[in-house]
């Protein structure tokens, strides 16, 4: 069983890798933004599986981890899509990012995350 202090450190860094998408938007670094985005989906949504007892799941598929902790089928959407971009922007970004995207990729993890405080 995995306890408090592991599942609050996920959640914990989940927060601060918002965070970092959001000053990453301000410096204009869009790519950045979006990486700095899908992982804090990534590790709230493992900090939820951790809560529940469960062992860590080493996966970047947000649908995958979203499925297994319950995640509402309204955040699929995005999700694929934060997925699919976390491989694009590590490598050199053919494709621009305009800011209001990246705000909407920065307003939807906040979402994600109350809801999975709340789960918790």
């Amino acid at each position: 069983m995995v306890d408090n202090e592991e599942y609050d450190k996920w959640l914990k860094q989940a927060g601060a890798d918002l965070r970092t998408a959001e000053n990453s938007l301000k410096s204009e670094d869009y790519y950045a933004s979006v990486f700095w985005c899908q992982q804090a989906v990534e590790k709230g949504l493992k900090a939820l599986w951790l809560s529940k007892g469960n062992e860590l799941i080493r996966t970047h598929d947000l649908i995958a981890l979203g499925k297994k902790v319950g995640l509402p089928e309204k955040y699929y959407k995005v999700s694929a899509e934060l997925s699919l971009l976390y491989t694009k922007v590590r490598y050199p970004v053919a494709e621009e990012f305009e800011k209001s995207s990246v705000d909407n990729f920065i307003n939807f993890v906040g979402e994600v995350l109350e809801w999975i405080e709340k789960e918790m």
